[in-house]
């Protein structure tokens, strides 16, 4: 472990640490850092919505839709929040005026976003479903902002004016140039592929998603793109689910029949696998993150992040890890965020298909914890016992990454520590 350690700090360390300090990486981490308060708010009203006891999710049943009203204000507003942040960070980074960066990029989100049939704003794409959009337009707006600033193309008042009005009128250049572009992309795209800017993600996707079957390699192919997807900032779950869960419920189905039949089941990868198996925590094994944060963490961005997420992480919510961390545009943690669920997809193949532990058969609600998750969804009590398995193995695989991450941040947190120190 020390030779790897030592390995990543001489060649890994350096080429994640200037991808990290990159200007539009660094927007997008601290951009998306911004909704982290939103993400744990939501995260408990989504447990308390979506319990995993049958019982109680009867009984909360009546409840529902008023629950979903402060998670669809925090979750659902994913996408919106951090459009804006991206903005503004960014634009801090260059001396610009922050606050017209991030009105003009919502502006373009919006022009950007397709309204339903009835002429309403779809709430799914302001959420996590849209935040891949939004950091490109929160970019591009940016650069078409500074495009025009440095070529001194802007509405200069006179001396006197107070400066909220002059940047007002500094704006209306590149802002109608940011929204005419946008607006005319949005329509050579629904003229000529009928798609939004939002569309074509899904739509360039969905025909690989489509060969995928129920093998093995298609179950990995599955796995990777989703948090590959998760680590641009796509939900990556949502994209691949939307094509591939008609067959993993097919299969399951199939294994309900055999078992009500008597019969060996014959599938393992269904619903209840890529559901549940690959993602104890939530998405990228999240659960073991959380538990290095609380456990082993010594900056203080790392300890609170885990402490305050590790019960949703623990009911697998991992949007409060994944964009509190960030694990997005993060090179020091989307790596393990990629490896981890795929090395315990893999481990829980095999021992599914050599009879360690019987094959899933049971669908549970996606907030059920782990063990009991693996042990309800086998009806096999060494499910949870492999469950637990693949957590260890899970931070093993996160443990290096991790150390690295929390290195790094403790001497960025002791360095603003003594220029604040300095300054008193």
């Amino acid at each position: 472990m020390n030779g790897f350690n030592a390995f990543m700090e001489r060649y890994f360390m350096p080429v994640a640490g200037k991808m990290a300090e990159q200007r539009h990486l660094k927007a997008v981490r601290d951009g998306i850092i911004a909704t982290m308060p939103l993400l744990i708010i939501g995260s408990i009203f989504l447990i308390i919505s979506s319990p995993p006891v049958e019982s109680w999710a009867e009984f909360m049943a009546p409840y529902a839709p008023l629950l979903s009203i402060p998670v669809d204000a925090t979750f659902g507003l994913l996408g919106l929040v951090a459009v804006f942040s991206i903005a503004y960070s960014l634009a801090k980074s260059y001396e610009m005026d922050e606050l017209s960066a991030g009105v003009l990029s919502l502006s373009a989100f919006f022009v950007a976003t397709p309204l339903t049939e009835n002429g309403n704003i779809p709430l799914n794409l302001m959420g996590s479903e849209g935040l891949f959009i939004a950091i490109v337009l929160a970019i591009f707006t940016v650069e078409v902002y500074r495009f025009f600033e440095q070529r001194n193309t802007v509405i200069r008042m006179p001396e006197g004016v107070p400066p909220s009005v002059w940047r007002a009128f500094s704006a209306l250049i590149p802002g109608a140039a940011i929204i005419f572009i946008v607006w005319g992309v949005d329509l050579l795209l629904r003229s000529s592929f009928d798609l939004s800017l939002h569309g074509i993600v899904s739509a360039v996707l969905r025909q690989p998603l489509e060969a995928m079957g129920s093998s093995l390699w298609g179950a990995m192919i599955a796995i990777i793109l989703i948090h590959l997807l998760w680590s641009f900032g796509i939900h990556g779950i949502s994209v691949v689910a939307s094509v591939m869960a008609p067959i993993w419920y097919s299969l399951t189905e199939q294994n309900v029949a055999a078992q009500q039949a008597g019969e060996a089941l014959p599938h393992i990868i269904g619903q209840p696998f890529m559901a549940i198996w690959w993602a104890v925590g939530g998405s990228g094994m999240a659960l073991a993150l959380t538990i290095l944060f609380v456990w082993r963490a010594r900056s203080k961005h790392l300890k609170g992040l885990g402490r305050g997420s590790i019960w949703a992480s623990f009911f697998n919510i991992s949007e409060p890890v994944v964009f509190g961390a960030p694990i997005v545009m993060n090179p020091l943690l989307f790596i393990p965020f990629i490896l981890a669920p795929l090395a315990v997809g893999v481990i829980t193949y095999f021992s599914m298909s050599l009879g360690f532990v019987g094959k899933p058969y049971v669908i549970v609600p996606w907030t059920t914890p782990p063990p009991f998750s693996g042990i309800l969804t086998t009806g096999d009590w060494r499910g949870g016992v492999l469950m637990m398995i693949n957590l260890l193995v899970a931070m093993f695989i996160y443990y290096p990454f991790f150390r690295l991450y929390d290195k790094k941040l403790v001497e960025e947190e002791e360095t603003k520590e003594q220029v604040a120190a300095s300054r008193e």
